[in-house]
Protein backbone atom coordinates (compact mmCIF):
# COMPACT_ATOMS: atom_id res chain seq x y z
CA UNK A 1 0.00 0.00 0.00
CA UNK A 2 1.26 3.47 -0.87
CA UNK A 3 0.39 6.51 1.20
CA UNK A 4 1.04 9.95 -0.25
CA UNK A 5 0.76 13.26 1.60
CA UNK A 6 0.57 16.63 -0.12
CA UNK A 7 0.72 20.02 1.55
CA UNK A 8 0.02 22.54 0.21
CA UNK A 9 -2.47 21.33 -2.37
CA UNK A 10 -3.03 24.55 -4.33
CA UNK A 11 -0.96 24.70 -7.47
CA UNK A 12 0.24 21.10 -7.09
CA UNK A 13 -2.16 19.29 -9.45
CA UNK A 14 0.52 17.97 -11.81
CA UNK A 15 2.77 16.79 -8.96
CA UNK A 16 -0.10 15.08 -7.15
CA UNK A 17 -1.41 13.34 -10.26
CA UNK A 18 2.09 12.24 -11.30
CA UNK A 19 2.81 10.80 -7.84
CA UNK A 20 -0.44 8.81 -7.86
CA UNK A 21 0.09 7.49 -11.39
CA UNK A 22 3.72 6.59 -10.67
CA UNK A 23 2.87 4.56 -7.56
CA UNK A 24 3.79 0.87 -7.88
CA UNK A 25 0.14 -0.11 -7.50
CA UNK A 26 -0.97 1.97 -10.49
CA UNK A 27 2.03 1.34 -12.76
CA UNK A 28 1.48 -2.41 -12.44
CA UNK A 29 -2.04 -2.10 -13.93
CA UNK A 30 -2.85 -2.52 -17.61
CA UNK A 31 -3.14 0.56 -19.81
CA UNK A 32 -6.96 0.55 -19.93
CA UNK A 33 -7.14 0.62 -16.13
CA UNK A 34 -4.41 3.28 -15.89
CA UNK A 35 -6.28 5.56 -18.32
CA UNK A 36 -9.52 5.21 -16.34
CA UNK A 37 -7.66 5.91 -13.08
CA UNK A 38 -5.91 8.92 -14.60
CA UNK A 39 -9.23 10.48 -15.61
CA UNK A 40 -10.80 9.77 -12.22
CA UNK A 41 -7.82 10.98 -10.17
CA UNK A 42 -7.47 14.15 -12.21
CA UNK A 43 -11.12 15.01 -11.58
CA UNK A 44 -10.83 14.38 -7.85
CA UNK A 45 -7.56 16.28 -7.43
CA UNK A 46 -8.88 19.28 -9.36
CA UNK A 47 -12.07 19.30 -7.28
CA UNK A 48 -10.09 19.26 -4.02
CA UNK A 49 -7.84 22.06 -5.25
CA UNK A 50 -10.74 24.16 -6.51
CA UNK A 51 -13.50 23.62 -3.98
CA UNK A 52 -12.32 21.99 -0.74
CA UNK A 53 -10.51 24.94 0.77
CA UNK A 54 -11.22 28.63 1.18
CA UNK A 55 -9.21 30.91 -1.15
CA UNK A 56 -6.56 31.75 1.47
CA UNK A 57 -6.08 28.11 2.58
CA UNK A 58 -3.43 25.93 0.93
CA UNK A 59 -4.91 22.74 2.36
CA UNK A 60 -3.66 19.18 2.37
CA UNK A 61 -4.51 15.90 0.68
CA UNK A 62 -3.67 12.33 1.67
CA UNK A 63 -3.94 9.57 -0.93
CA UNK A 64 -3.91 5.87 0.01
CA UNK A 65 -3.49 3.35 -2.81
CA UNK A 66 -4.10 -0.36 -2.35
CA UNK A 67 -3.93 -3.12 -4.95
CA UNK A 68 -5.55 -6.48 -4.30
CA UNK A 69 -7.88 -8.10 -6.85
CA UNK A 70 -8.75 -4.49 -7.74
CA UNK A 71 -7.19 -1.10 -7.17
CA UNK A 72 -8.57 1.13 -4.44
CA UNK A 73 -7.61 4.78 -4.07
CA UNK A 74 -8.80 6.76 -1.06
CA UNK A 75 -8.55 10.56 -1.08
CA UNK A 76 -8.75 12.39 2.27
CA UNK A 77 -8.77 16.15 2.75
CA UNK A 78 -9.58 18.53 5.59
CA UNK A 79 -11.57 20.92 3.45
CA UNK A 80 -15.18 21.99 3.63
CA UNK A 81 -17.57 19.02 3.88
CA UNK A 82 -18.85 18.16 0.43
CA UNK A 83 -20.29 14.96 -0.98
CA UNK A 84 -19.92 15.11 -4.77
CA UNK A 85 -22.06 11.99 -5.12
CA UNK A 86 -25.14 13.91 -3.95
CA UNK A 87 -25.03 16.08 -7.06
CA UNK A 88 -27.60 15.38 -9.75
CA UNK A 89 -26.33 13.81 -12.94
CA UNK A 90 -26.18 16.34 -15.76
CA UNK A 91 -28.73 16.16 -18.54
CA UNK A 92 -26.51 14.74 -21.27
CA UNK A 93 -29.34 15.12 -23.78
CA UNK A 94 -29.02 18.91 -23.70
CA UNK A 95 -26.77 20.72 -26.12
CA UNK A 96 -23.50 22.21 -24.87
CA UNK A 97 -24.99 25.70 -25.23
CA UNK A 98 -27.95 24.86 -22.98
CA UNK A 99 -26.01 22.99 -20.30
CA UNK A 100 -24.55 24.62 -17.20
CA UNK A 101 -20.82 24.40 -16.64
CA UNK A 102 -19.74 21.62 -14.29
CA UNK A 103 -21.04 18.27 -13.20
CA UNK A 104 -19.69 16.13 -16.03
CA UNK A 105 -16.51 15.14 -14.21
CA UNK A 106 -18.21 13.30 -11.36
CA UNK A 107 -20.68 11.80 -13.84
CA UNK A 108 -17.78 10.38 -15.90
CA UNK A 109 -15.95 9.28 -12.76
CA UNK A 110 -18.96 7.22 -11.68
CA UNK A 111 -19.11 5.57 -15.11
CA UNK A 112 -15.39 4.75 -15.25
CA UNK A 113 -15.05 3.33 -11.73
CA UNK A 114 -16.65 0.16 -10.38
CA UNK A 115 -17.34 1.75 -7.01
CA UNK A 116 -17.26 5.32 -5.69
CA UNK A 117 -17.97 6.08 -2.02
CA UNK A 118 -17.96 9.23 0.09
CA UNK A 119 -17.84 9.69 3.85
CA UNK A 120 -17.20 12.61 6.18
CA UNK A 121 -15.39 11.38 9.28
CA UNK A 122 -13.20 13.12 11.86
CA UNK A 123 -13.43 16.43 9.97
CA UNK A 124 -12.21 14.77 6.77
CA UNK A 125 -13.76 14.32 3.35
CA UNK A 126 -13.05 10.74 2.29
CA UNK A 127 -13.68 9.81 -1.33
CA UNK A 128 -12.84 6.24 -2.29
CA UNK A 129 -12.72 4.87 -5.81
CA UNK A 130 -12.30 1.26 -6.87
CA UNK A 131 -11.56 -0.26 -10.24
CA UNK A 132 -11.40 -3.94 -11.11
CA UNK A 133 -8.73 -4.89 -13.59
CA UNK A 134 -10.00 -5.00 -17.15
Amino acid sequence: MSTLHFQPVKGQAREILDAILQSPEVTSCNMKTILALRLACEEIVMNVMTYAYLPHDDGWLDVHILKTDRITIRFEDGGLPFNPLEQKNPDTGMSWKERCIGGLGIFILRRKMDDVRYAYENNRNILTIEKAFT
